[in-house]
This record gives C-alpha cells, structure tokens and sequence, in this order.
C-alpha cells in the first residue's frame, strides 16, 4: 500500500482527538511532521506521536517534502497555509470550516487548480450514521416528496475561547453551521434558491453568535430550516423531515427513525365542499388517512470512515468524497446567511 508522507498543521482539539489518531491507525499514512507555534505542544507532540516538529510550515514543507497536510489550525490561518502547500508541491486536507470568506475560498481552489494539487475540506456530517441512513431511508420515498426538513442542535455553552470570537472567524455560524447546512445540503441535492438568517449572541462571552436561525430554500422548493442554539437549557427536537405523503423524525432515546406515512393509491375519496357555510358545522381531519409506521435503527447503517475516503481520493487518484466545489459554495452560503443576518439588525 502506498504511504502518504503527511505533515499536521496545529495541535489544537481537532488535530489532537480526530485527525492525528486516524493518521496514526490508517496504514495508508505516514505522519512526518507536526506543526505548532507553541513549543509545549510540540515537545508534548514529539513524545507522544514519535514525529519531528516545527513552528514554521515553510521548513517542514522544505524538508520533509511531504504528500499531504492536513490544516488543524484556526481557521483564519486555513486559505495562507493551504495556499502555501499546494504552491509547495503538497496536496491538502483542510478542516471546516474551509477558510472565513466566500473570496479566500475561491483563492484556495485556484491556487489547487494552478499548482494541479488535490484539495478536500473535512465535513463530517455527512459521514454520519444519521446522513447515510436518512439519505437511504428517504430514497424509498416512503414520505413522498420532500417540503421541509427542519434540524436543531442546542446546548447551554457559556464560550470563552478563540471560537467565541469573530475577528478569529469564530461564531456558531461559522462552527456548526458548516457542519448543519452542508449536511442538509448534501441530502436536498439541490442548489440554494434564498436565503435567510438571524444572528445573535446571548450565552457566549464572546462578540460572535452562539443563536443561529436559518432558512435556507432550494430551487425545488425544498425549505431547509436550521436552529442552532448555544443559549438553551432545554434540548430542542433534532430532526424533523415533511413530505407529501408523511413525516420522519428522530426518536434520540432508541436511537432510530420513525416514519408514519400514508400510501397515495390508498387514500380515500373525498368531495370537496366550496360552499361558506361548513356541512354539520363539522372542522375538518385527514379524511379517513390510513397511516402506516417504520422504525430504522441507526445500528443497521454504517458511517463513512472519513480517512479511508481521503486515501482514495489523496493516494489513488479517485473522486473526493466532497468535491471542492461543494466546500466553496458552502462558504458562499455561509456568508450570505451572515450578510442576510446584517441587513436585518
């Protein structure tokens, strides 16, 4: 099996609890340098993963002349170092979100087609066991056509790190908004028609957002409406999917979906009364629907292993797992729900 020489730039979370262990366990990759401009977490780094630091990525790209870096840093070092890479010979993994404008974004993937490199951004969402089975599960089209798919993601989270800040691109826009709406995105398959959102900052001890309320529609006519809220003590419902012919949610306690739907050819007659005055001064109801319920555990799907995905896109030359041009219309929306949120202060 091919190695690929693979340098880590930034010791933070991300590279420590996700990235550098599934480097370290994929026989695919060889970790050749670690890159951080603290020396604590160097030193800590050295001992800890047996790999040669630096603090500066010109020298590691100089001297290790490595295959891929993987861009763990905060992410308004993402467009400078990636570009830096790919001008050095080096593909790039970036993580998300891929940089802090829709304009750096084009950048990166200029500077990827100008240097003939390989660019992916790392969006997990849609590696998911919740992604894979929903995307499975709707494609029985046992809910009829899709109208609206509403998700929320809450918590209580008083932030006081760099991310609670925006000159640092930080913002729960900026952080589980990549995450929420590229996923919601990848299962519409459907381009952005309008877009609307709202912005606020309540819990977090920051200047960025730590509400997020988007509505985003595709040009199907598919509503995608997103809650992200950083600010409440109570969990708010995670997924709701509406089709014409039935609705799925989440059941998070079974872990599974359920689904309760109506099938057409089953539906009964039912006349239509145009009059003002109602019949029996009677309110109406479904009309004698017969409903029909299914459950789908998420055990019976498997999620994405991410890094296998990158091998085969980094080493063997086959399609990205999330094509680039993906990554940078989602920064495009990103920033027009933020530009939206502005114009409506």
């Amino acid at each position: 099996m091919k190695k690929i020489k693979t340098v880590v730039v930034g010791l933070g979370r991300i590279a420590w609890s996700c990235h550098i262990p599934e480097i370290m366990k994929h026989e695919g990759f060889e970790l050749v340098a670690l890159l951080d401009p603290l020396e604590e977490r160097r030193k800590e780094a050295e001992k800890e993963f047996k790999a040669k630091s630096y603090s500066s990525l010109s020298d590691a790209l100089r001297e290790q002349k490595p295959d891929l870096a993987v861009i763990a840093s905060p992410t308004m070092f993402h467009a400078a170092q990636s570009i830096e890479a790919m001008e050095n010979s080096c593909d790039v993994f970036c993580d998300k979100p891929m940089t802090i404008s829709y304009e750096e974004a084009l950048s990166m993937e200029k500077a990827m087609k100008k240097n003939n490199r390989r660019l992916m951004v790392y969006q997990p969402h849609r590696a998911t066991a919740e992604t894979i089975s929903l995307r499975n599960i709707l494609a029985e089209g046992l809910i009829g056509e899709l109208y609206m798919i509403k998700f929320g993601s809450s918590n209580y989270v008083r932030r006081n790190d760099w991310q609670a800040f925006l000159r640092n691109g930080g913002g729960m826009l900026n952080n589980y908004g990549v995450h929420f709406i590229d996923m919601l995105l990848y299962i519409a398959q459907s381009p952005v028609k309008n877009i609307s959102c709202k912005l606020r900052r309540i819990a977090s001890l920051g200047d960025a957002d730590d509400v997020v309320k988007a509505v985003i529609e595709t040009q199907k006519g598919l509503i995608l409406d997103i809650d992200i809220n950083m600010a409440s003590a109570l969990p708010i419902t995670p997924w709701q999917i509406f089709g014409k012919n039935g609705t799925l949610i989440m059941d998070t306690e079974k872990k599974e979906w359920k689904a309760r739907f109506f099938r057409p050819e089953e539906l009964p007659d039912s006349e239509v009364y145009e009059e003002v005055a109602a019949r029996n001064r009677k309110y109406p109801g479904d009309g004698g629907v017969i409903w029909h319920e299914k459950s789908f555990p998420l055990s019976d799907f498997q999620p994405v292993k991410y890094y296998d995905k990158c091998y085969e896109y980094f080493a063997l030359g086959k399609t990205p797992f999330i094509p680039i041009e993906e990554s940078v219309e989602l920064i495009r929306v990103i920033e027009e729900c933020r530009k939206t949120a502005e114009a409506n202060q």
